[in-house]
C-alpha cells in the first residue's frame, strides 16, 4: 500500500489557523511514522468530488488505497490500527485508546470549545463572563 493522502483546505481563513481538525491527524501521521502526503482542496469553491468524500463538505479527509475516510476521530481510530505506536493490539489497551479518544472529542474537547472560540474572537467580555461562572458554580 502506498502512502496515505490527507487533504485538507489549500486556504484557511486566519482566525481559525492552528484550530482546523487536520492538525491531530498530521500529529498522529507524524507520532506513527506513518508515510503520508497532503493535497489540498479549495476553500471557497467546493466541487461536488468534495462532496463525494466529505459529505459535510469539511476537512480533513484521508485516502488509504481504496479507502477514503473523513471526520478527524474517524480517522484517528483508522490510523490506530494502522500502527501499535498510536494503539496497542491487545483488547485492554486498546479499549483505553478508543475510550480517551471518545473522551477528547465529546468531552473534553466539548467542555474547552467555548473558552476556544472566546479566545480566538478576542470577545473578552465573554471570557469575564465564563470566568464568573465558574466562581459562582
Amino acid at each position: 500500500m502506498g502512502d496515505m493522502i490527507l487533504t485538507t483546505y489549500d486556504w484557511v481563513p486566519e482566525f481559525p489557523r492552528g484550530y482546523v481538525r487536520d492538525t491531530r491527524v498530521r500529529w498522529a501521521l507524524e507520532e506513527a511514522g506513518l508515510p503520508y502526503r497532503v493535497e489540498s482542496t479549495s476553500f471557497g469553491d467546493r466541487q461536488p468530488a468534495h462532496f463525494a468524500r466529505q459529505p459535510f463538505g469539511q476537512v480533513p479527509w484521508l485516502t488509504d488505497g481504496d479507502i477514503s475516510i473523513f471526520e478527524s476521530g474517524a480517522i484517528l481510530l483508522h490510523l490506530g490500527e494502522r500502527s501499535e505506536k498510536l494503539m496497542p493490539a491487545d483488547r485492554q489497551g486498546r479499549n483505553k485508546v478508543v475510550e480517551w479518544l471518545f473522551a477528547a472529542l465529546n468531552s473534553v474537547e466539548m467542555a474547552s470549545l467555548p473558552w476556544s472560540i472566546f479566545q480566538i474572537s478576542g470577545n473578552c467580555r465573554a471570557t469575564i463572563w465564563v470566568r464568573s461562572a465558574r466562581q459562582s458554580g
